[in-house]
């Protein structure tokens, strides 16, 4: 099995049994009598509810058969739906955990009614096995029972995700998944606009005495950027795309490259605006260097040269423009060498203020990080169990422990000592690799197949876009691996949905790989 390859195990025929009565139960006697009831239970909700709770059943009903016909809408309306319902919890269980359950219930009613249930077992699932495994060897440290299955259910979710998507979605699906994942963004931008203009928020997050930090969804300003960085690469990347498709594109293509030039740059142009109006640091330099990684992929030599160009300009003129940028702007950057200093201890001791709490109140926590792995270097204290061993090794003055120590690396360290941190660290240089090799093998590919049909050239330039779009996505989702990496220096991105977010965005690349591969071998 190579890098690509992705072994597939199937519990179909004789393990579960092929259900050879379903074919017929679905005659026309059946059909008949399922209408019959479905009418009066109908005319039952219409005669004793009140109309608008007969609607909803009647909708629910509706979109539970729908779901039951195509079960891959469940995946797409996950997708589009989880910033807004994980906001919506019952307890530690969130809409989005419902949603997903569904979705995975759905999956695996479709596959048995069918008689084959297969899943991806290829590198991206072991790699998440592996760090899962590490997690739970961490349990026997935790004080907090719940915390730790807590945080040990996010993993197995992720896992069931990658797992799952390359089976749960048709070929064709796919894209809209990647659309899905796009709008939820861009759904979420807007939102955090309005509340920036509109000052929609808690007092402590009003910003320059006119405007309020976004925090969409998510009730606060850095997970709320954490996901719009989480998001924009793709877009950015898509536009890319799209937009050097117009150029020596033939006119058959011209209509779908311009297309695809406004939508994505529009999208990458809104999910930018709210990663703006968030404020939040750690985000705007997750995504400059996600989008950097994005703009060297898929750039070409002119949008190069003029990031080139640009940056630059920057750092010759930077210093001499430096008193016409606003003081608000130059003062929530000038502290970010505080972050990656040496100093910490000198740090954390100064007098705290308006101006260097939010520096002084990290550090403090990093450094509790640092003394919990020092009491269990290899195993750590537990999986989500920072909070709960925090009042051992808190700093005086910092008595909140936050949930997290801000920094994801310190924090994994923490909990899940030196075998969690090697994990973790394998684990994504692991996507990382294998992203890469993926889009070099897309591109490899891509171009033997426009060489060998050059006399058909109507066909190649279908399966270049069909490369240029696959190869886009992966540039894409290579940016929000990048992006998740670097914010995680300032704060801890799993939360509310965010580690679902990633894991769909992986899928797609998995399934994406899984249809490039179909056409490799067709070829």
């Amino acid at each position: 099995m190579g890098w690509g390859g992705a072994a597939r195990l199937s519990l179909s025929g004789g393990l579960l049994g092929r259900p050879d009565g379903l074919p017929h139960a679905t005659g026309q006697p059946v059909q008949t009598a399922a209408g019959v009831i479905g009418l009066a239970g109908l005319a039952w909700l219409l005669a004793n509810l009140p109309l608008f709770w007969a609607a909803a059943a009647v909708a629910a009903g509706g979109g539970g058969l729908l779901l039951l016909r195509f079960p891959h809408l469940a995946w797409l309306g996950l997708a589009l739906a989880l910033p807004f319902a994980s906001a919506v919890k019952r307890g530690p269980v969130s809409l989005a955990d419902v949603m997903l359950g569904a979705a995975v219930l759905l999956w695996f009613v479709d596959g048995t009614r069918k008689g084959r249930l297969r899943l991806n077992t290829g590198l991206l699932p072991t790699l998440f096995f592996f760090y899962l495994l590490a997690l739970l060897l961490s349990f026997p440290s935790a004080i907090d029972l719940q915390e730790a299955v807590e945080g040990a259910i996010k993993w197995l979710q992720m896992l069931v995700v990658v797992l799952l998507i390359e089976e749960a979605l048709p070929t064709r699906q796919v894209r809209w998944l990647v659309w899905g994942l796009l709008a939820g963004g861009v759904l979420q931008a807007m939102l955090g606009i309005y509340q920036f203009v509109f000052r929609i928020g808690p007092p402590n997050f009003l910003l320059l005495d006119r405007f309020m930090r976004a925090a969409g969804t998510f009730g606060q300003p850095n997970p709320f950027a954490g996901y719009l960085g989480l998001t924009l690469p793709v877009a950015v990347s898509l536009f890319l795309m799209s937009l050097s498709s117009i150029v020596g594109r033939p006119s058959t293509g011209l209509r779908q490259a311009f297309a695809g030039t406004v939508l994505h740059g529009g999208a990458a142009a809104v999910i930018g605006a709210g990663l703006v109006a968030s404020w939040s640091r750690g985000g705007w330099l997750g995504a400059a260097a996600g989008v950097g990684v994005v703009l060297f992929l898929q750039g070409g030599p002119l949008v190069k040269g003029a990031a080139l160009a640009g940056a630059g300009t920057v750092m010759l003129l930077g210093p001499l423009a430096y008193r016409f940028i606003p003081s608000s702007l130059t003062d929530r950057l000038a502290d970010l060498p505080a972050y990656l200093g040496t100093g910490m201890w000198e740090v954390v001791q100064q007098p705290v203020t308006d101006g260097n709490f939010s520096v002084i109140e990290r550090l403090a926590h990093w450094i509790a990080a640092l003394r919990m792995w020092e009491m269990s270097p290899w195993l750590g204290v537990g999986p989500g169990n920072y909070a709960a061993v925090y009042p051992r090794v808190r700093l005086d003055r910092w008595e909140d422990p936050l949930g997290h120590a801000h920094n994801t690396y310190l924090n994994v360290l923490a909990e899940n000592g030196l075998v969690g941190i090697i994990a973790y660290l394998a684990l994504w240089t692991g996507v990382v690799i294998w992203l890469i090799c993926m889009r070099g093998r897309v591109l490899r590919r891509g171009r033997k197949k426009v060489d060998s049909q050059r006399n058909s050239q109507l066909l190649g330039d279908a399966q270049m876009l069909s490369v240029a779009w696959t190869a886009a996505v992966l540039s894409g989702v290579l940016g929000v691996i990048v992006h998740l990496s670097v914010h995680h220096v300032f704060d801890n991105l799993y939360v509310q949905g965010i580690h679902l977010h990633v894991a769909l965005w992986l899928g797609a690349a998995v399934a994406l790989m899984r249809s490039e591969a179909a056409d490799g071998a067709a070829a």
